[in-house]
């Protein structure tokens, strides 16, 4: 008898242990992003905002890769995947197309700021930069930051990690870009709650930077 409640004690103290390790990591991993980002937009490292972006987003990847205990799972991409990806990228543009004419007067001046960031280097380089951070960026907030955060919250995960994603873009004091990310990191955290698909949201993701920051700037 004693055994048997050893090993179920046991068993509850792991889980407990689990938890705490998890939620320990994913508050370390939100605080590194905090400093990356301020690196990313309010430093001038490297010369170009492109090379920080990417190299941030980079690093953030391998964090979530290397202390997830709730990784990603399916890491096959399928067709349906792709087409579902590139058809929310676009409807997601298209909101916030018509979001900006609408409220021109308001987001004007902060969509103009994060443009001067194209001026840097040839369009090329967000071109390709961009699929890369798109990935990046959701494998570690949507595929690790959220996962762990609705693990341990229910749905509300999905917020939390929205506010989150949003917040690390405070310290650049343009609230159009702080609107933007939390809009859009709510639309790509209900997508993937819905679909566990971090194909979907990162294609959905690559579409929309591109269109927005290179093909068809808001202007």
């Amino acid at each position: 008898f004693l055994r048997e409640v050893f090993k179920e004690d046991s068993k509850i103290i792991r889980v407990i242990y689990l938890r705490t390790t998890s939620n320990t990591r994913v508050f370390i991993g939100i605080a590194i992003a905090f400093i990356l980002w301020y690196f990313v937009f309010l430093t001038e490292f490297m010369t170009s905002f492109w090379y920080r972006v990417t190299l941030a987003s980079i690093l953030l990847a391998m964090y979530a890769y290397g202390t997830g205990i709730n990784r990603v799972q399916n890491t096959n991409v399928s067709v349906k995947e792709i087409i579902w990806g590139v058809i929310s990228g676009v409807l997601l543009y298209a909101l916030f197309f018509l979001g900006f004419n609408i409220f021109r007067h308001f987001v004007e001046g902060g969509a103009l700021n994060v443009y001067t960031f194209r001026d840097e280097v040839p369009l090329v380089v967000p071109v390709i930069f961009l699929v890369i951070t798109s990935f990046c960026e959701e494998y570690f907030w949507r595929g690790y930051i959220q996962k762990n955060m609705v693990a341990s919250r229910g749905r509300n995960g999905v917020i939390v990690t929205s506010l989150i994603y949003a917040s690390i873009h405070l310290p650049t004091f343009n609230m159009p870009l702080v609107v933007a990310a939390l809009i859009a990191g709510l639309i790509w955290g209900i997508i993937y709650e819905k679909t566990d698909s971090i194909w979907i949201v990162t294609f959905s993701h690559i579409v929309w930077t591109e269109l927005i920051l290179v093909f068809l700037p808001l202007k």
